[in-house]
């Protein structure tokens, strides 16, 4: 899912890594943290204490299972929130490692929950958030299970391209963007160059056009 979770606005009025934007209260307990790679911020089944945004580097999530084994949940780059279930349990549901040098925002979860309750418009940002975080995991759901290379691919431009402009800026590398669809690398370029060839995109670079028509995936 992280490819589509590139950049997830909290809402069109307030961003949780602004101080300024943030209530008052909130404001005055946020604390930072800096990780080296390889380090833990928090592990599996920890008793839950925050939750988090990335202001620079990059989180990995695991899941662990009883007999050992690891699941990958998502990565987590910079501008984004995470460990949000953290409002609702008691302890971590799984492990977060810093992939390189990473820092990041400490809400405690105490103040946070105070804060959602107390400012509607903080509330509204967080559902915001929430909700599209939802929608996000759908529409994976929906591309890998597609047996076709050219529709995962185009499925996923439809619906991370802007409404007016009908372009796309990939922030991930195409290796790093196809893994995350399910697909190879090789099979990635090549579509894309396919789809360029019968003038259904354009592309520089990692910013894509799209042509043909379609309906944006709501």
């Amino acid at each position: 899912m992280e490819l589509l979770r590139q950049s997830i606005p909290f809402s069109n009025t307030m961003n949780f890594l602004d101080l300024k934007q943030l209530p008052p209260n909130l404001r005055s307990v946020v604390t930072y943290q800096d990780l080296s790679q390889g380090t833990h911020l928090f592990y599996q089944k920890d008793a839950v204490h925050s939750i988090f945004a990335v202001l620079s580097g990059r989180i990995r999530l695991l899941f662990y299972t009883d007999e050992g084994q690891s699941i990958d949940q998502y990565r987590v780059h910079a501008g984004e929130l995470f460990a949000e279930v953290a409002l609702f349990k008691d302890v971590y549901g799984c492990s977060a490692i810093a992939e390189e040098p990473t820092r990041v925002m400490v809400f405690p979860k105490s103040e946070f929950w105070r804060s959602l309750q107390q400012d509607y418009a903080l509330f509204t940002a967080f559902m915001r958030h929430l909700t599209h975080r939802l929608h996000l995991t759908k529409v994976m759901l929906e591309i890998h299970g597609m047996r076709s290379t050219r529709e995962r691919i185009l499925h996923y431009l439809r619906f991370i391209a802007d409404p007016t402009t009908r372009t796309v800026r990939l922030e991930q590398s195409l290796k790093r963007t196809a893994q995350s669809l399910g697909i190879s690398p090789e099979g990635f370029s090549r579509t894309l160059k396919q789809l360029q060839a019968e003038g259904m995109i354009t592309r520089t670079k990692r910013i894509i056009t799209l042509h043909e028509p379609y309906n944006q995936i709501g």
